[in-house]
């Protein structure tokens, strides 16, 4: 009797060194809202405050991806901000206080990293192979412009670039190491009928103080009384 095939072993985990640089951050942050034109984002979302947003997403428990403005395939977007980072975001650069904070290795085990930051001459010259079919149109996704025009360094962008044909462009939250919940209303819950969505169970949250423009850690939400 022929002995049956084993099964492929799997590739091992590429784990990245763990964070110490006090710039730098061991988790991304995906902020649900941003006063910013956002022409790809379907007008249903559009629609909703950063709040319903964040709600929406805990409910259904998936990131939806959307076309970024460097074109490509839809892909959900990230920041590397450190604590004081996210204050300026939200204080200066109208980041709404609602989000998701997710650990850094598990957004990159889902095909996360940081996004290509290249100058003009690069960013044309790789968008343009991109366009025109020479490569994979999903490296247009990781590209950011950097000039005088388009400096967008202080984000610390990652991003996931989606597969869209044949799945929906959408991630599972319960496989991107969520974290903390960032939110702009220490009395917030997302609780419907008595249930709160399963994936915040244990979840802390974040508190965006607007009066001094400081994060609170919060404990996590618990189930309203019936």
């Amino acid at each position: 009797m022929m002995p049956l095939p084993s099964a492929p072993l799997a590739p091992p985990r590429d784990v990245l060194r763990p964070v110490e640089h006090p710039q730098l951050s061991g988790v991304l942050t995906h902020f649900c809202y941003r006063n910013r034109p956002q022409p790809f984002v379907p007008p249903g979302i559009r629609g909703m405050t950063a709040q319903q947003r964040l709600e929406s997403i805990l409910w259904e428990g998936k990131l939806w991806g959307f076309t970024t403005f460097s074109g490509g395939v839809p892909a959900v977007c990230f920041s590397e901000a450190t604590l004081d980072g996210m204050n300026f975001m939200i204080g200066r650069r109208f980041y709404g206080p609602w989000g998701l904070v997710f650990d850094r290795q598990s957004i990159y085990d889902a095909g996360g990293g940081p996004v290509w930051y290249a100058r003009p001459n690069e960013h044309q010259f790789l968008r343009g192979l991109c366009e025109s079919g020479q490569v994979n149109s999903r490296l247009q996704s990781w590209l950011v412009r950097l000039d005088g025009s388009s400096d967008w360094l202080e984000e610390r962008e990652w991003r996931i670039p989606l597969l869209t044909e044949g799945y929906e462009p959408a991630l599972l939250l319960q496989a991107l190491g969520l974290t903390a919940l960032l939110v702009g209303d220490p009395d917030w819950s997302p609780a419907h009928s008595g249930l709160l969505p399963q994936i915040v169970a244990g979840i802390p949250r974040w508190w965006s103080n607007p009066a001094d423009g400081l994060l609170y850690s919060l404990p996590p939400l618990q189930p309203p009384l019936a």
